[in-house]
């Protein structure tokens, strides 16, 4: 194989994995180190062949962006903070006594299941190998906030008087509706599959 064509199959296969972005980033990376090897006194086909060595592996490079991607750390935060949430929740709407509420059974299943869906859904980002399920972490975040604030609005709506626990439970939400909808640009980052 050609010197030249070291870097290029190295990006095309990084190209295959990664947005565009991030190669051109890479790209101009490797044209720095190269610069910088050469200047060493490496021949230009010895520089190259370091600058890919320093890079690593495409697999590792990739790792590495999954480890840091924002939909992969937007998922592990809100499945940490789940359980404070519904610990919260569950508190609030026992002492409200939920049970006695008039819910449709429909509206309360949709609910449920959309729950399950997105917990589901960052759990698969957070355990992830690869940016692909990184791509719906926009998305759960979106159901997120709206089962948010619709437990807000429900609760607000049918509620007669709001204690201590449900005061707490709504804060709660809507302040990580506010987190999420902040992070929400951040997460179109990577390529879809």
């Amino acid at each position: 194989m050609a010197d030249h064509d070291l870097i290029e199959l190295y990006l095309a296969e990084l190209e295959l994995r990664l947005s565009p972005a991030i190669v051109e980033e890479l790209a101009d990376g490797l044209e720095e180190s190269v610069r910088a090897h050469v200047s060493r006194g490496l021949s230009p086909a010895a520089a190259r062949e370091a600058a890919v060595r320093e890079f690593g592996s495409p697999d590792c490079v990739v790792a590495a962006f999954v480890r840091q991607s924002p939909g992969r750390r937007t998922a592990m935060a809100l499945l940490a903070t789940g359980p404070v949430f519904a610990g919260l929740w569950g508190t609030a709407l026992i002492e409200a006594k939920v049970w006695q509420w008039q819910i449709p059974k429909a509206i309360a299943i949709v609910v449920g299941l959309v729950l399950l869906v997105v917990a589901g859904t960052l759990a698969t980002i957070a355990r992830s190998n690869s940016l692909g399920p990184a791509r719906f972490a926009g998305p759960a975040g979106v159901a997120l906030i709206l089962l948010d604030l619709g437990m807000v609005v429900a609760v607000a709506a049918v509620t007669p008087s709001v204690s201590t626990p449900m005061w707490l439970a709504l804060f709660a939400s809507v302040l990580r509706a506010g987190a999420t909808a902040r992070n929400l640009p951040s997460l179109r980052w990577c390529r879809p599959g």
